[in-house]
């Protein structure tokens, strides 16, 4: 009876914490659209042309960080590796090929309006899958080969990316180029906007059914099986799921980077290491971060008067120091042993 009311007290503390986390995004999303000049007869100012603009472009970015937020969290998990993340590991870019595919009509004529997302999709589940294969170290995986093994991927996806402004509209080689470095449109279609949804959103509630064998993954793989757990559909589950998410995300904005990093952090900072929390706290914290970020590249683009900064460059100053923290904390780490 003691652990039954514990535990009730802790999920409805957690619930009341992710409902002020709604709560706070929604500030966010009423205060960020505020930020910049409004139009002169801008109030009410939902009544603004120029807010609702900017409301769709946060509600996008939004979108974006919770779905990087989550698969981030999650890749972490599965590959026991702090430094997992969409971006590092080449899942993004390898949806961004995909993205890129689309663009020049590959496939138009099978999936139609979808083809775009379709093709991130195969770009990212192909990545997924192929970074922990190219880790193999006898019968093991190295999660730190892992990430080395994804940052080879990452650098060869790109290496393609390039490869394809040679296909690219030459009318439209600046728009390849700030889309290349994570960046929202200025005008986001609600149309798109609901299609990303549509993934991220069951995309997200299914993570979280891989929350408890997550965390017996994190004792190890043999003690993970020893209770139950099945490994290879979970690294198979995982894989699709982080897969999907980071397609939508790319096929939103474009390849942003960091954002699957730093929000798995801030989340177990907040909540403590149980995926039972960090899953949905990442996706919040990945929502805000995106959110401010396309604030603050608005904010910098007007002040420099050099117009919008691509938030994948906000993004990737905040992160790059974090991951580099991190990789010395782990050489200290291993220094002590």
């Amino acid at each position: 009876m003691p652990n039954t009311t514990i535990r009730h007290w802790t999920l409805r503390e957690f619930g009341f914490q992710l409902f002020l986390g709604v709560l706070g995004l929604s500030g966010l999303l009423l205060l960020g659209s505020l930020v910049g000049p409004q139009s002169v007869e801008a109030w009410p100012p939902w009544g603004d042309p120029i807010w609702r603009l900017r409301a769709w472009r946060l509600l996008a970015a939004a979108v974006v960080g919770m779905a990087l937020g989550c698969a981030g969290a999650a890749l972490q998990g599965l590959l026991r590796n702090p430094l997992a993340d969409p971006y590092v590991l080449g899942v993004a870019t390898g949806a961004g090929i995909g993205v890129r595919l689309g663009h020049l009509g590959v496939l138009a004529a099978w999936v139609g309006a979808w083809r775009t997302p379709f093709l991130a999709m195969v770009g990212a589940i192909a990545t997924t899958a192929m970074v922990p294969a190219l880790a193999w170290r006898g019968a093991r995986r190295d999660p730190w080969s892992i990430v080395l093994a994804g940052v080879m991927i990452n650098v060869l996806n790109g290496a393609i990316l390039m490869a394809l402004y040679l296909w690219a509209d030459p009318n439209r080689l600046d728009e390849f180029a700030r889309w290349s470095m994570g960046e929202l449109p200025d005008i986001v279609e609600p149309a798109h906007l609901a299609m990303a949804a549509t993934l991220v959103l069951p995309s997200c509630a299914a993570m979280m059914l891989t929350a408890t064998a997550l965390n017996a993954l994190a004792l190890g793989e043999e003690v993970a099986h020893s209770i139950g757990v099945a490994i290879v559909p979970l690294r198979l589950w995982v894989c699709v799921l982080a897969g999907i998410l980071t397609a939508a995300a790319v096929a939103l904005s474009g390849p942003v980077g960091f954002v699957g990093l730093l929000a798995p952090h801030g989340a177990r900072w907040l909540t403590g290491p149980d995926h039972r929390r960090v899953l949905p706290v990442a996706g919040l914290v990945g929502a805000a971060l995106m959110m401010v970020a396309d604030i603050l590249a608005r904010v910098i683009g007007h002040k420099l008067e050099i117009g919008r900064v691509p938030t994948g460059l906000i993004t990737a100053l905040l992160g790059a120091p974090v991951f580099l923290a991190l990789l010395h904390a782990r050489d200290e780490a291993r220094g002590k042993l």
